[in-house]
């Protein structure tokens, strides 16, 4: 079975830091946390860094993708933006690599250039776009996968909900690629959304891997949070 049809109609967990101060920015905490939510059912997972993807490997028999993410001056791209990063997440375990696809400028080689590296070693490439052209031009230029992952965050989708289910169901009205929800997700409903969106699979990670922005959600609904900023 190939890894796409492994990860078709599940859950992919996320297991990133997403705030530089968090006590979770190290890669045997953030494999170790990967680990306990697989006790919970998911098809796969979704981590940063060829370092996490070694140490989770260690751990997990299922499909893991690899991002490498690293903001560099004078550019809009910041996902997976090398070559060189590329072939280490696969030579560290990763089945399927991660990429930007968005429009703007690149630091490093294109897309089509790191996809090509990807394939040759045997890899699958996932494009992260936020718009319904980027998806298209990425399945030309050579994705295995496209994922909402950026919409909303880029100057041409700032008007994209979250999740994306319509723009999930509009990738799937124009390719038969595989198509993956992310972004947003933190309910059932969204899962469910998705799915009947026409998304071969979903990803969450705040809302499991991401205990700060969990504890801030619940807390928003507290007397004391409410209190304390009305007293700001």
């Amino acid at each position: 079975m190939g890894v796409i049809d492994r990860i078709s109609g599940g859950l992919i967990v996320s297991s990133q830091a997403m705030d530089p101060r968090s006590p979770l920015s190290d890669a045997h905490l953030l494999a170790v946390l990967a680990q306990a939510a697989e006790l919970g059912g998911p098809v796969g997972f979704r981590v940063d860094g060829a370092e996490v993807v070694t140490e989770l490997r260690k751990r997990t028999q299922l499909p893991i993708i690899g991002i490498r993410k690293q903001r560099e001056p004078g550019t809009d791209t910041y996902i997976t933006t090398s070559v060189r990063d590329a072939v280490e997440l696969i030579s560290a375990g990763a089945d399927i690599v991660a990429v930007q696809a968005t429009d703007g400028s690149r630091p490093h080689e294109t897309f089509a250039e790191i996809a090509h590296a990807v394939h040759e070693k045997g890899g699958v490439v996932m494009a992260d776009i936020a718009t319904l052209n980027e998806a298209l031009a990425a399945v030309q230029a050579g994705a295995d996968i496209v994922a909402t992952t950026l919409a909303g965050y880029t100057s041409d989708s700032e008007d994209a909900s979250r999740p994306a289910t319509e723009l999930v169901r509009k990738i799937r009205s124009r390719t038969n690629v595989p198509v993956i929800l992310e972004g947003g997700v933190w309910t059932p409903e969204h899962v469910r959304e998705g799915f009947a969106a026409g998304a071969t699979a979903v990803v969450a990670g705040s809302a499991i891997t991401a205990p700060d922005l969990i504890t801030r959600r619940l807390a928003a609904a507290t007397p004391r949070l409410r209190s304390d900023r009305q007293m700001d």
